[in-house]
């Protein structure tokens, strides 16, 4: 996905996805380490939140499942 598009759901999806699988709290501390938030500001950010809380969503039905 392009810098110059907002979106950022999918890489942040995998973020939270990632950390339910290894058990860890919520954290959206990196959705400001994103190129795409310097460019977007708030869109970004938007889309970050959306894609983690989708992640750990699933990450936390997946772990429960193993």
């Amino acid at each position: 996905m392009s810098i110059f598009n907002s979106n950022d759901y999918d890489r942040c999806y995998q973020d939270g996805y990632r950390d339910a699988m290894a058990g860890k709290e919520k954290s959206y501390l990196s959705s400001g380490f994103s190129g795409k938030f310097l460019l977007h500001g708030n869109d970004s950010l938007e889309t970050y939140n959306e894609g983690y809380d989708e992640g750990y969503r699933i990450g936390m039905r997946d772990r429960c499942r193993n």
